[in-house]
């Protein structure tokens, strides 16, 4: 059998990329399948606008996240709400603010619960992802992570118990103003205690399979036997609720999903197009409607093409090139089948461990040390002593992926 020269697949995966993703034929080809998904982009928009609004708004509220630590701009969520501050010496009394973990921010804990979403949720459709024991054990190894930086666990659980509220009221129930429609469900009405409700269905961190019914009225609440104490608000009084606290939100909501979807669709442009002509011309064709011309993603995609080019193509060689240094070491150790692919996404995830992606969620991985990443992989059934070995061949790329990040 001949022996392929490594750096033949360094240059294909390279060329290839650069062939199937900026060059021109491409890029109008993928203009036509851009514009026949656009419903289907248009439900991922509302469906992801409105969880993660719904997300921010149960953090800021419960656990205190202040709304500028979000990647995504929000309103302030506690303007008419008693505010509680993040600590400062001198100003702060104790018991009436909080601390942030030492090299732990609440940005750093926000991206790392919408990170999560993305294994319990489909990213793009209104569905669960995982189920059961698999995303059970994968939000415990992550837990840990936490847990060893210092953050106390009942947080971590409340952290998590907030995003299957959110997941659920997203998913299994429709709120007038907040719920995108082919997403969200009608619930069955119940009467509880003289007040009118619904039921939501919601799964519960026992085993993130089992659903169970959870009576619900408005699209942030406080529940007596399914509120943490010192972790919940008590409301206002809801006439005052619902028009000071409630529309404001849900306005500013429609305004992002509306604002979102204007980017991310095609654009008619009718103005600016109006061309001086001879009277007897406009005459002629004064029944010929004005010339419209549509503005596409295509114009953007051209804007970028060369980064694309040239920073995309340089990642895809790196890639590549980890994953040839990788292989002997597999070789060595009689790795085979899909255990492979365990390893090499370890390499993968090690070298890139502190880069900084456009996908701002991935950059929660600041906080982790290399033990971190080792034990991930070793939950998963990856060989520490292998790993270990993996870390010191592709060390030498990661030094360089650090130097970009920190000039980024």
């Amino acid at each position: 059998m001949v022996r392929r020269d490594p750096f033949e697949s360094i240059i294909d995966r390279k060329e290839k990329y650069i062939d199937f993703t900026t060059s021109l034929d491409w890029i109008s080809l993928n203009m036509f399948i851009w514009e026949f998904s656009l419903p289907q982009i248009d439900l991922s928009i509302g469906f992801n606008i409105s969880f993660n609004f719904l997300l921010d708004f149960h953090l800021a509220l419960d656990l205190h996240f202040p709304s500028e630590e979000f990647d995504f701009e929000m309103p302030d969520f506690v303007s008419l709400l008693p505010r509680v501050e993040k600590a400062k010496y001198g100003i702060t009394k104790y018991n009436k603010s909080y601390y942030d973990p030492p090299n732990v921010t609440a940005k750093d804990l926000a991206r790392f619960l919408w990170n999560i979403r993305y294994q319990t949720t489909e990213k793009s459709i209104p569905s669960y992802k995982r189920f059961s024991h698999a995303l059970k054990n994968y939000i415990e190894t992550h837990k840990d992570i936490l847990l060893s930086k210092n953050i106390a666990p009942y947080y971590v659980d409340a952290m998590i118990e907030k995003l299957l509220i959110a997941e659920s009221k997203t998913l299994n129930c429709a709120y007038v103003g907040f719920s995108v429609v082919g997403v969200a469900k009608v619930v069955k009405k119940i009467e509880r205690r003289k007040y009118k409700m619904g039921l939501r269905k919601q799964r519960w961190t026992d085993d993130y399979k089992t659903e169970k019914d959870v009576p619900t009225k408005y699209p942030y609440e406080t529940q007596v036997n399914y509120a943490r104490v010192n972790y919940a608000r008590v409301l206002p009084e809801e006439k005052t609720y619902k028009e000071k606290i409630l529309r404001p939100f849900s306005r500013d909501l429609a305004k992002r999903v509306k604002e979102f979807k204007m980017r991310a669709s095609k654009t008619p442009i009718t103005k600016g197009l109006d061309v001086e002509v001879r009277p007897e011309i406009r005459e002629i064709t004064k029944h010929i409607p004005p010339p419209k011309h549509t503005l596409y993603q295509r114009v953007f995609f051209l804007q970028k093409r060369e980064k694309m080019k040239w920073e995309g193509g340089k990642h895809q060689a790196r890639l590549q090139n980890i994953i040839e240094h990788v292989k002997p070491i597999l070789n060595k150790y009689g790795v085979h089948g899909n255990f492979r692919l365990g390893y090499i996404a370890f390499a993968k995830e090690y070298v890139y461990m502190y880069y900084k992606p456009h996908r701002k969620h991935k950059q929660w991985k600041r906080i982790l040390t290399e033990d971190d990443l080792i034990l991930k992989y070793k939950r998963m059934g990856c060989d520490e002593q292998i790993l270990r070995e993996i870390i010191s061949t592709v060390n030498k790329f990661k030094t360089v992926v650090d130097i970009e990040a920190s000039q980024s």
